[in-house]
């Protein structure tokens, strides 16, 4: 009896371990991996998106206008290349010369079409030119020789002719936005002679100081876009310019405003 207790001990079956299922790790390995895929595809098609944007706006420049200019398509560029639509760009330039003057320039645009066709909406930017570049806008005006920045405004200084006398001059002036976008308002608040053996003192004359002086600035930007706000200190002088809506078009980039 004692053997056979031991036979049927010896000859029993081993018992069988269920098999654990491996699907949950497969399903976990799988997502991994196409999580992985999708940031890398974020990676890449970001880059070529911000490039596209950068270069679509250098070919679109104004005639005379060269510079390089940097993109950036915020949030998650997959599902927004889906819907045909980025949600905003942020685009800057350090440094772009238009007809010779050197400018900074920094644009946040929405619903800028992917194709690159129709209109942008909400376009917010400012223009920034340091003191150094303002002085070159005198070549623009026949009335005077230089434009210097001051603290709040500007200073003008020039020479004229009068009744056979060559009268040199400086004026200083507030700076404001006009209500309509399109141009400027230089408001002289001091006005001098500098032919000092003259004797000439004309800072009261009615007609020279507190006159406003209106100076169109639609010409120099595409028709859709108005200035809004200007910011002037001696160093430099920051120009806000908006757009409801805007076209990407290379035509409608270049159609330039009018003040008429």
């Amino acid at each position: 009896m004692v053997g056979a207790g031991r036979v049927g001990r010896m000859t029993a079956a081993p018992a069988v371990r269920p098999k654990r299922r491996r699907w949950p790790i497969v399903l976990v390995a799988v997502v991994v991996v196409l999580a992985a895929l999708v940031v890398v595809a974020e990676f890449v098609l970001r880059g070529v998106v911000d490039r596209i944007i950068a270069q679509q706006v250098e070919q679109a420049l104004p005639e005379g206008a060269t510079g390089q200019v940097e993109a950036h398509a915020d949030g998650i560029v997959i599902p927004q290349l889906l819907s045909g639509t980025l949600d905003q760009v942020e685009i800057s330039s350090r440094k772009i010369t238009i007809d010779g003057i050197p400018l900074a320039a920094d644009v946040t645009a929405h619903d800028v079409p992917v194709d690159g066709k129709g209109d942008v909406r909400d376009v917010d930017g400012t223009v920034t030119l340091a003191s150094s570049s303002v002085k070159d806008l005198a070549k623009y005006s026949p009335l005077f020789d230089r434009l210097k920045l001051v603290d709040g405004g500007v200073e003008l200084s020039g020479t004229t002719a009068v009744l056979g006398y060559d009268i040199s001059y400086a004026a200083k002036g507030d700076v404001t936005a006009q209500s309509d976008g399109k141009g400027i308002t230089i408001t002289p608040q001091s006005v001098r002679v500098t032919n000092s053996s003259l004797g000439l003192k004309i800072d009261s004359i009615p007609g020279v100081t507190d006159v406003p002086v209106q100076v169109c600035t639609a010409k120099f930007l595409p028709q859709a876009l108005a200035v809004r706000d200007l910011r002037i200190t001696a160093e430099q002088a920051t120009v806000r310019v908006t757009a409801d809506s805007l076209p990407l078009s290379e035509a409608g980039l270049q159609t330039l405003g009018t003040c008429s």
